[in-house]
């Protein structure tokens, strides 16, 4: 009789503590849901968001339109371009290879493609870390019009095999896509197979990915896929420019959903990928990305991140491994918000920490003529990301449109002078001298202030 007692009080302090779990995890999706809701109230968020920890789903949840045109509302089983979260799938295919002998990562290039330019000094290695010195492809001022037809892998890489290198492999760093259109035309010549035939029975297969793929081929349907839109105007979203996803072929080209991004999480806590010493070898700390990983620090815990913008969509996979904890965010807008400030803020809110307070999403109503005084030509500084880059600042339904090159992003007014950048959430204030003449702006973002001055008309 007392051991039956014994069994059901501790039946019972089991079910307590269960209880009392589902509790605390009901109020921690109840505080990221309070988070993200400004956000998609805005017009600032489209997309799917998962959040995981301890092997169990927190928040699991969908906002905004797959397909603006024909109101089809996202849902967690939408699949989305995942853009360079596809990196780290291509790492783990070479990284099998070598589990298999049948390549090694200190290889050079020319074993592979023996007429590759400077193919003996640049190992595998050195691609699957950015630290080839090959430019670029997409920085190439003909990519936006190359990407919007088909091409095969080996011309991909025609493109850039003839470019000057920017420094000697491995001694700079500097983040370059065509690596990885490099690394899938030499695992199509290891294995005799397509790069997306290879990754889906390789590497999606096994992790239990069943609604991911590789998007090669423009004429194939892919069901329950979203439609890439950029923001436009104040809240409103427009279609982004069209790219032929065979061009992202090894760095870019997978599509995926929240679920299945999360069993690849899973997989990679465990030996269905890759072994316990490839992983323990590879996904190290290091200068910037790493075998398709940021290995980061955020407010004292590891993490493992992931992320990709390609026309149209976002993504975010984010992996606290010592606290087995992972943020997932796909969205179907070029607007970096997945990335920053979303992402963090949610790892956060889980950590029981105060996340950055979301900027003001509050449009103002202000004046034509004022909005009509800010329109012109304006050029930046040595300091900023392109220096000393010229852009332009058109009035579009009550906001500005600022256009530097190829890239465009509306400037929402959250003031008379300080309007908020849609993009990537940074602030622009404008500078108006005592004669009421706009003689420039700042730009704010990521803690640094980028001046650009008004050219005279």
């Amino acid at each position: 009789m007392t051991g039956k007692i014994s069994q059901i009080a501790l039946l019972l302090i089991i079910a307590c503590l269960a209880s009392g779990q589902k509790v605390a995890d009901s109020r921690v999706a109840s505080k990221l849901e309070t988070y993200i809701k400004p956000f998609v109230e805005s017009g600032n968020f489209t997309g799917a968001v998962l959040v995981a920890r301890n092997g169990r789903i927190l928040f699991r949840h969908a906002y905004g339109m797959a397909n603006y045109e024909l109101r089809v509302a996202n849902t967690p089983a939408t699949r989305f371009h995942i853009a360079s979260i596809s990196k780290p799938f291509t790492a783990v295919a070479i990284l099998q290879l070598e589990e298999q002998g049948r390549l090694s990562v200190s290889d050079p290039v020319a074993r592979f493609l023996p007429d590759f330019p400077n193919g003996d000094k640049i190992k595998l290695e050195h691609l699957l870390t950015h630290t080839s010195g090959i430019p670029n492809v997409n920085d190439l001022l003909d990519y936006d019009t190359f990407a919007r037809s088909p091409h095969t892998v080996e011309q991909l890489v025609a493109k850039f095999a003839s470019l000057r290198l920017d420094f000697q492999p491995g001694s700079d760093y500097h983040y370059s896509n065509s690596n990885y259109n490099l690394l899938a035309l030499i695992l199509e010549k290891v294995t005799e197979e397509n790069y997306g035939d290879y990754v889906c029975k390789h590497v999606l297969d096994p992790a239990g990915m069943e609604n991911s793929g590789h998007d090669g081929e423009a004429l194939r349907l892919i069901p329950l896929a979203a439609s890439g839109y950029e923001p436009a105007g104040i809240s409103s979203y427009e279609k982004a420019p069209y790219l032929d996803w065979s061009n992202k072929t090894g760095n870019g080209s997978l599509y995926s959903t929240v679920d299945d991004l999360y069993h690849f999480d899973r997989a990679l806590n465990t030996d269905a990928l890759v072994k316990a010493a490839t992983r323990q070898k590879y996904f190290v700390e290091g200068r910037g990305n790493r075998y398709g990983w940021f290995q980061r620090k955020r407010s004292g815990h590891r993490v493992m991140s992931s992320n990709g913008r390609s026309p149209g969509f976002t993504a975010l996979l984010d992996r606290y491994p010592d606290d087995d904890v992972t943020v997932i965010v796909l969205s179907n807008s070029y607007a970096t918000v997945s990335q920053d400030p979303i992402g963090p803020a949610l790892a956060a809110i889980v950590f029981g920490e105060q996340p950055e307070k979301p900027p003001v999403f509050a449009a103002a109503k202000i004046p034509q003529h004022t909005l009509d005084s800010y329109a012109g030509k304006y050029q930046y500084g040595p300091d900023y990301f392109v220096p000393n880059a010229k852009f332009t600042l058109t009035v579009d339904g009550g906001a500005l449109l600022l256009e530097l090159g190829s890239f465009r992003t509306p400037l929402a007014p959250i003031s008379s002078t300080e309007f908020l950048e849609r993009n990537f959430l940074g602030r622009v204030v404008f500078t108006v001298g005592a004669a009421g003449k706009v003689e420039g702006l700042t730009y704010r973002y990521s803690g640094k202030d980028f001046v650009a001055r008004r050219e005279a008309k």
